[in-house]
């Protein structure tokens, strides 16, 4: 029935046959959805993230500002989600004891982290050791309240008024700020607040809280108050900001980098599933407040926090000056703040070059760069003769950490650049793809970028499942490309036509000079965009990559060394913001109106030029979405079954060898195979064949675990790699798909079963040797008789 609804409104909104991939990838996701709400509701076969390699973590203490709420979810969520352990840490969340400063226990190292505000400018100001880490909330949502009867409505009224603050208050300085900027000395009251009745029975006249949680409560009374926000009379601090000691930073800066990251991946976790959150604290931290508090507290953060606007962990350190200075100017702090001591900078850790390097460096100021001139977005010369894209980017951040200065070599083609690069006229490519004859003369980094090679045929041109489909067609590629050399090499008899640039190759095929142009989407889907034609598309993935590295030559392996330590460094924040910046996609929104008047000076001419293009518009952004929808698609999906595609998958087996290495843990690989399924394609067809393939794809996403990654690894062979994960808890979920799969109905009412081999990575071996383990054990489970598990392991 849910299918049938998928169905329907996909139909409805992407009637056309060529979107049958993209309307699969999607109910693939849906179906995804669907089974993981299931699972999270009744499975319990794997033991929870907590109890994962306990002994193998670092203990680290978080010190909350306050008792447990909302207000710190996303801690929460990095611990509920495995967020800190799959960085190798074990954090204890504590909450405040009224009695104590929070922010001495984190100086006293009794935590090593710590929750506070803007507060923690006057604790630096007095040389207190403390480092601010990533600010959460980029406005405090601590206000004063006062009674709607006593007729105190603004901070002016409050002259020796009496307000309640904490004893021990650490987090009220945007309060003393908002009074001091009015020129407001009154009467503060620091006591140990027991309830929002301090101010209902009179005893305080203002009473300070947050917006977050006060507020509702009053609220939910009905009593009417005023509401004193130092926002609007120009206070704006940040609010909630995690922070460290120096020790903590001197002696563990990698823990520092974890606990940032770990953090603000859970709190972007907790804003997506606020409610989940909700009941997650209400069951674990024995919280009083309702549901319905602790969903008004998580809306009023997502306002505190800017989620619309401004990236979570953001922090300008302009506006920390600000923030600094201001306070100093109304003698709240009596001396400057040393900012370049007291913010931690993730990108700024020192790269410890050898003697040999650092010598090499001294003696070589400046590095020649071989460049294409027209392989936008990656790198190109714009029009005003500035070197541009990825690749500049990339190097600027090399030239931030080394100091060499990189001088692109602009006037030449692409041709003569290699040619350069052979004869050690030039020093580095920097944006290239391995290939034999390269590797004879440079040395490969690794791949700071990684797309699908693809082809753009016609947009009448239905998909391209197969690249047998290019046999007898002309196809385009730019002479001396990556691309170039791997057709030659894996299709000697297809018919090449060669171009000089993506351009040409792009233009030719609108033209109909070529059937098809094969090169990286990224390059493909910028001359799409940028030449505005509107009947050229992408229409198929090619069976080899473009894995975009920097290249030295081979006399220079310093250099070499140097330039892989820096790409190693490089957080993969950085890279990403670097890629979306050049791969984001912008419409045209306004004509030269200048030009066109010039040239059609008719005005009925004029109008009538105008209607023309505008409709044009229309179809080119029409086209040009529909295209970027086959982008998402093909990057990291299989054509048939919407599930992750091989290459996918290996970028994810790499990921998982590398972090069971790095932090000591494991993971386990189950391979998968239908059983008989010639007989199902000879009996009934290969249509009959691809609706059972897509069928068992989609019910093993609805008992899968959210961490575990699935997806095609051909033909009907199917993976299912589970991090954190033992052999035993693999074997007991391989258990589980067989026997879902045994008592699915397929269409045609075929009876289907599975075949599966489960291994776990060994550390320090190969990956293809985990994978050859689980071949094995597939081909064993066909031996004994299919649809069975081996190694079949007998478990509760």
């Amino acid at each position: 029935m849910v299918q049938q609804v998928l169905n329907t409104v996909l139909n409805g909104v992407w009637p056309e046959k060529n979107d049958m991939i993209f309307k699969r990838g999607l109910i693939g996701i849906v179906w995804f959805c669907i089974g993981l709400s299931i699972f999270l509701s009744n499975a319990a076969y794997a033991d929870p993230p907590s109890k994962l390699n306990e002994s193998a973590l670092e203990k680290v203490t978080l010190q909350l500002k306050w008792h447990h709420q909302f207000q710190f979810a996303g801690y929460y969520a990095a611990q509920k989600e495995g967020y800190y352990q799959a960085e190798g840490l074990d954090v204890d969340i504590q909450p405040r004891d009224l009695h104590e400063n929070n922010i001495q226990q984190v100086i006293d190292n009794k935590a090593q982290y710590g929750v506070s505000d803007s507060i923690l400018l006057l604790y630096q100001a007095k040389n207190a050791p403390v480092v601010i880490v990533a600010p959460i909330f980029q406005h405090s949502p601590q206000v004063l309240f006062t009674l709607a009867s006593s007729g105190l409505g603004s901070p002016y009224k409050l002259k020796n008024k009496k307000i309640a603050l904490y004893q021990q208050d650490t987090d009220g300085f945007s309060v003393l700020a908002m009074l001091h900027e009015a020129g407001v000395s009154p009467t503060i009251e620091r006591t140990i607040k027991s309830d929002m009745g301090m101010l209902v029975q009179n005893q305080v006249d203002a009473y300070s809280g947050y917006l977050t949680n006060e507020a509702y409560a009053f609220q939910e009374n009905n009593i009417p108050i005023n509401v004193i926000n130092p926002i609007n009379y120009g206070v704006d601090l940040y609010g909630d900001m995690l922070f460290t000691n120096q020790k903590e930073l001197a002696n563990h800066p990698e823990r520092v980098e974890k606990m940032r990251k770990a953090t603000l991946k859970g709190w972007r976790y907790a804003m997506n599933h606020k409610a989940e959150m909700a009941r997650y604290i209400q069951s674990h931290y024995n919280v009083k407040k309702s549901f319905r508090h602790l969903m008004y507290e998580a809306n009023a953060i997502e306002d505190a926090m800017s989620l619309s606007t401004t990236p979570i962990g953001k922090l300008d350190e302009g506006r920390l000056q600000f923030i600094a200075n201001l306070f100093q100017k109304h003698g709240l702090i009596d001396s400057k703040v040393n900012l370049k001591k007291g913010i931690y900078r993730s990108n700024e850790r020192a790269i410890e070059f050898t003697p040999p390097e650092k010598k090499w460096l001294n003696e070589h100021p400046v590095v020649h760069l071989a460049i294409d001139r027209f392989y936008a977005p990656v790198e190109f010369v714009d029009e005003n003769g500035r070197y541009s894209g990825i690749a500049k980017d990339i190097f600027q951040v090399i030239q931030q950490k080394t100091g060499i200065q990189f001088k692109p070599a602009m006037h030449l083609s692409w041709p003569e650049a290699t040619e350069f690069m052979k004869q050690k006229k030039l020093d580095v490519f920097s944006a290239v793809i391995e290939t034999e004859e390269r590797k004879e003369y440079v040395n490969f980094t690794k791949p700071y970028f990684k797309l699908p090679m693809a082809i753009a045929t016609r947009e009448s041109t239905p998909y391209i499942a197969d690249s047998k489909q290019l046999s007898g067609k002309v196809i385009c590629v730019v002479r001396g490309y990556a691309s170039h050399a791997k057709l030659k090499r894996f299709y000697p008899n297809l018919s090449l036509l060669l171009v000089d640039t993506p351009k040409e190759g792009i233009e030719a095929v609108a033209n109909g000079k070529a059937y098809g142009y094969v090169d990286n989407v990224a390059v493909i889907g910028h001359h799409i965009k940028n030449s505005g034609l509107a009947n050229v598309k992408i229409s198929g993935e090619m069976p080899f990559r473009a894995d975009i590295a920097i290249a030295v030559r081979d006399d220079w392996p310093e250099l070499y060394s140097i330039i892989q330590k820096v790409l190693q460094q490089v957080s993969s924040e950085t890279y990403t913001d670097i890629s979306n910046k050049w791969l984001q996609v912008s419409y045209q929104k306004q004509y030269n109106w200048q030009q066109m008047t010039i040239v059609l000076t008719p005005f009925f001419l004029l109008l009538l030029v105008f209607a023309f293009f505008n409709r044009k518009l229309r179809n080119t952004q029409k086209k040009l979405k529909e295209t970027n929808k086959q982008l998402s698609v093909l990057s990291v999906t299989d054509h048939l079954t919407g599930v992750y595609n091989r290459q996918y998958l290996d970028q994810c087996l790499d990921g998982e060898v590398e972090r069971a290495n790095r932090y000591d843990s494991t993971f386990s690989i189950i391979m998968m195979d239908l059983d008989y399924f010639k007989k199902v394609n000879d009996q009934y067809g290969h249509l009959v064949g691809d609706e059972v393939l897509v069928v068992s794809t989609q019910t093993i996403e609805t008992i899968i675990r959210k961490t575990d990654i699935f997806g095609r690894w051909g033909g009907e062979e199917i993976i299912l790699i589970c991090p954190e994960t033992s052999l035993a808890q693999a074997t007991r979920l391989a258990k589980k798909v067989q026997k879902t799969i045994e008592h699915q109905t397929f269409p045609e009412n075929i009876s289907q079963t599975f075949s599966l081999g489960v291994a776990e990575y060994q550390k320090g071996e190969a990956i293809n040797d985990c994978l050859n383990r689980a071949d094995q054990n597939l081909y064993k489970a066909k031996q004994l008789g299919r649809n069975q598990v081996c190694p079949a392991l007998e478990l509760d």
